[in-house]
């Protein structure tokens, strides 16, 4: 089966068991920085860092991008990329809930309820469709050990991974791992931006990092 490009982000998230584990919290922001980044390429929507404006008000025909468009068109001011990142994330629109009801539909992964002492319960979501993960990993891995060309929704995976600490989860076990863990680090910072569309993903990687910074610093105050 394809999975489209939000699927594959929740799912590198999880581990094998079934947990977010360090992404938990971080993902929610990832996520949103990639849903921005569909509605661009979509031409729904421009980013600037002082701005996201409406440019297309159709429906994508995607439930969690249609999501975020209707909220940023009711909007009726104008906000920074970092300030919708943060405020699409609080506002609650079960964004991930969603994606992981479509992988769990999909069977891709199992939803299961987990107790400590019958009084904490938390849900977690074990990978059931062990190959396309794997595959999903392998194809990952393949691109950037090989220097191979990266695509803008490619960069954007790598993007999301580094800065919701999904790299090691996924590529720790892999042979050539400090090359991969470089290359994603050289690919993210991106230091020789290669005209609009490099432009747009660095305004991206900058909202999303700072965004988690300062919920790191909320959540701690």
């Amino acid at each position: 089966m394809e999975l489209t490009f939000l699927q594959k982000i929740v799912l590198l998230a999880l581990d094998d068991k079934g947990w977010f584990g360090s992404a938990e919290h971080k993902i929610k922001f990832g996520l949103v920085g990639a849903i921005l980044f569909e509605l661009q390429k979509l031409e729904r929507i421009t980013i600037t860092i002082d701005d996201v404006a409406v440019i297309n008000p159709k429906s994508t025909e995607n439930v969690v991008l249609d999501r975020v468009l209707n909220l940023i068109k009711s909007s009726k001011k104008p906000r920074s990329l970092r300030s919708w990142i943060q405020r699409i994330v609080f506002k609650k629109l079960l964004l991930r809930k969603t994606i992981l009801k479509q992988l769990i539909h999909d069977k891709v992964i199992a939803r299961e309820e987990y107790s400590l002492m019958m009084v904490f319960y938390q849900t977690k979501f074990p990978l059931v469709n062990v190959e396309l993960k794997r595959k999903l990993q392998e194809e990952i891995y393949e691109k950037l050990v090989a220097d191979k060309p990266l695509s803008d929704e490619d960069v954007m995976l790598l993007v999301v991974m580094n800065n919701c600490k999904m790299v090691r989860k996924n590529f720790g076990g892999f042979l050539q791992y400090l090359k991969l863990r470089g290359r994603i680090n050289e690919i993210t910072q991106f230091k020789k931006p290669k005209g609009e569309g490099d432009e747009m993903l660095r305004l991206l990687q900058t909202a999303i990092s700072r965004a988690i910074m300062a919920s790191n610093v909320s959540i701690h105050i």
